[in-house]
């Protein structure tokens, strides 16, 4: 049996490659074949072409419409995150550089949903229309607050009544739509898989009926078909199993190559579409804002006790102005490798870091390890830091810089606040609630002088 599949393998391979065979489109070769082949051969031939190209419609429709709008609705989704972070810093400290960038957010959401809008279908538009109606109604609402300078009390009443609920809304709104729409392309691949064996059964069938009046031709051509037919049905077998790494090698020039291409394409972009899940920071390459939540919840959702620790570089914007934008990206850099190694050597299931940004970092840990970890990381930098500042900033132990305000005074060397929250003390709903208390004690910290960790031991429910 060995013996005998060896053969038809490399029968296969030889007519799938061969120079007359090769060049030709599978019409052509139908039109060679029916000087010499019975009407079951033509008859496997027209349905094995209709099934294929039935199947490439519905792969290009799939990558052009249901995939594209799962990425159109997670990018709709990443925007409305920023928004909530950024109108969030400006209710705390208003400041002209958030509010611009709060409202380029608010801005470009319109051209994104413009994009998405037409990929989905009626049933699916008119709800989630309505809900962005409401979204951009409050929100206009809210800006025109801002412009007219309303207090902080009117513009956070506001934001907190009408304008929060309805960015909650329509983020569900577009993960119920995610969720659904990857169902569907779950079930369309599946369906694709089962189209492929059906196709290749019945066809199968049809040519042993015509492979008795064949000729040697007509045999090149039911061995080819059977060739690519069995190599698309086993990418489409891989791909609804949800492994993307798919490389179809045919040989040929015809329809079946362009479908193969067809599928590598897709599946490339498949691949494309969970990479970008992970949002990793470009300087530190570690998980950024969407996946340090997705983690945070979890483990809130699991009722594992945890750690959660808020990283901040104390003085470094001012180092910044004196030294570059490059050697603050190298410290940023550096820290966030400290971090990540001291995490990792700890070696616990909870154990997490994350890059929120700047000069922010998270990590998580088991709580009865974030102080020891906590201590490594502050003799990590206390030894780390001295090296990126002159030979004279290093003596004096400060510099001279203007402040935001544009006065002149003493700026120390960098020093690094560590705020902990241990869940097994404090119970939190969420991931935002519990940031948000860790950011009032990193603010407490950083009115401290030199390298500082706290950790919250209250006990309690927030």
């Amino acid at each position: 049996m060995i013996f005998f599949k060896e053969k038809k393998e490399k029968v296969l391979t030889w007519l799938a490659v061969h120079p007359l065979i090769n060049r030709l489109k599978v019409s052509h070769k139908v039109v060679l074949a029916y000087l010499l082949i019975a009407f079951f051969s033509l008859s496997a031939i027209f349905y094995a072409i209709g099934a294929l190209h039935q199947q490439m419609t519905k792969s290009t429709d799939l990558v052009h419409r249901d995939v594209r709008a799962v990425a159109l609705a997670r990018e709709l989704q990443g925007n409305l995150g920023s928004q909530e972070r950024l109108e969030r810093q400006y209710l705390i400290l208003p400041k002209q550089e958030t509010l611009d960038l709060m409202l380029e957010k608010y801005e470009q959401f319109p051209r994104l949903w413009d994009d998405f809008l037409p990929l989905l279908a009626a049933e699916q538009s008119e709800p989630i229309r309505a809900i962005y109606e409401k979204y951009r109604q409050a929100g206009n609402t809210f800006h025109d607050l801002i412009k007219d300078g309303k207090r902080k009390s009117t513009l956070k009443n506001q934001f907190e009544k009408t304008f929060m609920p309805t960015h909650q809304e329509l983020y569900g709104g577009l993960s119920d739509f995610r969720n659904t729409q990857q169902e569907k392309i779950d079930q369309l691949l599946a369906d694709l898989s089962d189209d492929s064996s059906r196709s290749f059964n019945t066809t199968f069938t049809l040519l042993l009926l015509g492979i008795f009046l064949a000729t040697p031709v007509a045999l090149s051509v039911i061995l080819n078909i059977q060739y690519s037919l069995r190599h698309l049905t086993q990418a489409t077998m891989q791909l609804a199993e949800g492994n993307y790494d798919i490389e179809i090698n045919l040989c040929a020039h015809d329809e079946f190559a362009q479908l193969a291409d067809e599928f590598t394409l897709m599946s490339r972009k498949l691949q494309e579409l969970e990479a970008s899940h992970l949002d990793a920071n470009p300087l530190t390459h570690l998980p950024g804002n969407l996946v340090i939540q997705r983690r945070v919840e979890e483990l809130l959702e699991g009722g594992e006790p945890f750690a959660h620790a808020f990283v901040d570089l104390d003085h470094f914007k001012a180092y910044n102005d004196r030294y570059g934008y490059q050697n603050g990206s190298d410290i940023i850099a550096e820290v966030g490798r400290i971090i990540r190694i001291i995490v990792n050597e700890d070696n616990h299931e909870t154990n997490f870091t994350g890059h929120i940004g700047g000069d922010d970092y998270v990590f998580l840990a088991h709580p009865d390890r974030v102080e020891e970890i906590a201590k490594k990381i502050i003799s990590e930098f206390e030894k780390m830091i001295p090296s990126h500042y002159s030979k004279e900033d290093q003596k004096t132990g400060f510099f001279v810089c203007q402040d935001r305000f544009g006065v002149e005074r003493q700026f120390p060397l960098m020093t690094i606040s560590i705020a902990i929250i241990c869940t097994d003390k404090t119970q939190y709903d969420s991931a935002i609630a519990l940031s948000h208390e860790c950011a009032k004690m990193k603010d407490h910290l950083k009115r401290l002088p030199g390298n500082n960790y706290l950790i919250d031991r209250r006990k309690g429910k927030s």
